[in-house]
């Protein structure tokens, strides 16, 4: 695999440091003696991996992700418009950046011995795989990372690196029992947990059971099996501080901010819209965790909806949802709209100049701004509204619930479905909550109770009324789904696996299929002779896709 190397100096994995991390494009490379390992160079490298996955996992792949599923909007992306140019970095940077350097502590640590180091690569190691196979499918496993020795890796079936995955997370399990049995002293770069082994092996625990769920549609025994084993074991995380997550700095300099806040936070400079149909749910649902999700810029009459931008298309919306239906159908909300100023999945008209008054991203996850109500010119922002201390949520409590609920219903685990659902939302609620009082103290508002326990109730209510095992199914994946804002692929997987939430509107003018994996960059296909070939359609599943 011929891929550019962006390098981390040692200057700037010193300042990384200082600064907790460091986000942007221009990586900096650690020099170290790889025959001489020392507890210090794996101080330094491990940092510059865990900045290198955060980053690259919440930038373009995951907002392309978040694109097709519909928590918001881009225009190639919800019209299925894509190339394998789109990804060349992410894809790239993925082998060349994180996954290098964390080959090299796992590597440089078990030479030393240091088990906590190489456990926890291991766990970050089979995350991030298992995030290029869910999007990818076939990968280089056995052949790649291994510089000038292998440069053109063999790609590998999909479940068989699967099947690596899993074994790769019992190993980091067992090295971080082992660092934790013999006392290893924490590794005090950790980004994610801070050297705490405890809190991995929870996290191991709970990338596994995200594998073995995956694989319930083509190997029911072994997913069941494997999830009730890890029930037994009981060790999942379960709290919202032992969330698996990157946390990104609100530093302009060096900037360290979440990348969509960079984006979208910068004056006359929006790259997303909010989906019409994710925010119009939240509305209906009188969902507590709104004005956390989103931000409304512009009054209700900023614009004259009736004729831009979609006055070519009868059957799009623009604007906001108050006065208008939804292409769907559903009925208008009135007031309560007032503000959110979206657009339909694949509405293909033009953009017009509305940077200042669109609905954006708001508290959560991004560290933007916590929504008081519609704008107007005192509402409309830059970098002095909120602080771009995000987060990517990888793996968190609220999911254990959904996952546990969904193999209950579908393998028959062991556990409640309802009370997982229950508890599932209420985490969501808790953490979306903390973080945005913590984030934007000066507007944010702790959430009504009543219309927690208003919405909890509606729940309950549905999933009694729900007449079978789908429907019931159905409303575990669709709250999953509302709980995943920030981490499209969480919801992208699970809606290519159970074509839930199953009632997703469709694009308004498709170029192409719904993307069930996305295509390789064309500098990996001309260059890597054991690239796959022929190369498969993008309309071609994932193995464990057999919905």
């Amino acid at each position: 695999m011929k891929i550019l190397r962006n390098r981390l100096s040692k200057a700037g994995i010193v300042m990384l440091t200082i600064f907790s991390m460091s986000c942007g494009s221009d990586f900096l490379d650690i020099n170290t003696d790889p025959n001489n390992p020392s507890e210090a160079s794996l101080n330094l490298l491990l940092p510059a991996a865990q900045l290198s996955a955060g980053f690259w996992t919440t930038r373009n792949v995951q907002e392309n992700a978040s694109a097709f599923i519909q928590h918001y909007t881009r225009l190639n992306q919800s019209t299925y418009n894509i190339t394998g140019a789109n990804f060349s970095n992410d894809f790239n940077s993925m082998f060349d950046q994180a996954l290098k350097d964390l080959q090299t502590i796992v590597k440089q640590g078990e030479e030393a011995g240091f088990k906590g180091y190489s456990g926890i690569a291991k766990v970050m190691k089979a995350y991030l795989y298992m995030v290029l196979v869910d999007t990818w499918g076939d990968v280089p496993y056995t052949e790649a990372l291994q510089g000038e020795d292998v440069l053109f890796p063999h790609y590998e079936d999909d479940a068989a690196v699967y099947d690596h995955i899993i074994d790769l997370v019992d190993v980091a399990k067992a090295d971080l029992k082992e660092a934790i049995d013999n006392s290893e002293s924490p590794v005090s770069s950790d980004l994610i947990y801070g050297g705490n082994y405890s809190k991995w092996v929870k996290a191991a625990n709970t990338l596994k059971l995200r594998l073995l769920l995956n694989i319930r549609l083509v190997d029911a025994a072994r997913s069941k099996a494997g999830i009730e084993t890890l029930i037994t074991e009981n060790n999942f995380i379960s709290s919202n501080a032992d969330d698996f997550q990157f946390t990104f700095g609100s530093s302009v300099s060096p900037m360290n901010q979440h990348p969509i806040y960079q984006q979208e936070y910068i004056p006359g400079s929006k790259t997303q819209y909010m989906n019409n149909y994710f925010m119009y749910n939240l509305i209906a649902k009188n969902d507590p965790r709104l004005p956390f999700y989103i931000f409304r810029q512009g009054e209700d009459d900023d614009l004259d909806f009736q004729t831009q931008p979609c006055s070519q298309r009868s059957d799009c919306v623009y604007g906001w949802l108050g006065g208008q239906e939804p292409s769907n159908g559903l009925p208008a909300l009135g007031a309560a709209a007032n503000g959110y100023i979206g657009r339909d999945h694949g509405d293909p008209s033009g953009i017009p100049g509305d940077n200042t008054i669109r609905a954006t991203f708001g508290v959560y996850p991004i560290g933007g701004s916590y929504d008081v109500g519609p704008g107007g010119g005192e509402r409309r922002f830059d970098r002095g509204h909120g602080t771009g201390a995000g987060i990517m949520p990888w793996l968190t409590n609220f999911h254990v619930s959904f996952m546990l609920a969904e193999a209950a219903i579908t393998l028959g685990t062991p556990g409640d479905p309802l009370a997982l659902t229950v508890k599932g939302i209420e985490d969501s609620f808790s953490k979306v909550e903390a973080f945005g009082l913590a984030i934007d103290p000066n507007n944010a508002t702790a959430m009504d109770q009543a219309d927690v326990d208003d919405y909890l109730d509606d729940i309950s209510a549905a999933y009694a009324a729900a007449g079978n095992n789908n429907q019931r199914l159905n409303i575990v994946m669709t709250e999953k789904f509302y709980a995943s804002y920030g981490n499209g692929f969480e919801s992208y997987t699970d809606y290519r696996r159970t074509g839930m939430p199953n009632n997703q509107p469709a694009s308004l003018a498709p170029s192409g299929p719904f993307p069930l994996r996305l295509p390789y960059p064309p500098g990996e296909l001309s260059s890597n002779p054991n690239a796959p070939n022929p190369v498969p359609l993008v309309s071609e599943p994932i193995f464990w896709d057999a919905n």
